[in-house]
């Protein structure tokens, strides 16, 4: 049976957006957690990791890098709030 990755995708958001700003996953840990969630439909590792890459593609997670790598919601850094700060202003 064949597993819908978007729909992996939006449960590896979910398990991320629960926890932003407490607990940061590693890549790994989203794996194990999905193919274990979706064990009935037969999801492979691989499968989990194309989900991931869906949401990385997308800009909806990113990698980060700090003692290890970890997957967790994109920043709002400085230049990133500062544009879309303007851009708000400009469609006012």
């Amino acid at each position: 049976m064949a597993v819908d990755l978007n729909k992996v995708a939006d449960d590896i958001y979910a398990m991320v957006a629960a926890v932003a700003g407490d607990k940061k996953y590693k890549p790994g840990d989203l794996l194990k957690a999905m193919v274990k969630k979706y064990e009935g439909d037969g999801l492979t590792k691989k499968e989990a990791k194309e989900a991931i890459r869906i949401l990385i593609d997308s800009e909806r997670l990113m990698y980060t890098y700090i003692n290890g790598s970890f997957i967790e919601l994109p920043h709002a850094d400085g230049a990133a709030y500062a544009a879309d700060e303007a851009a708000k202003k400009r469609g006012q």
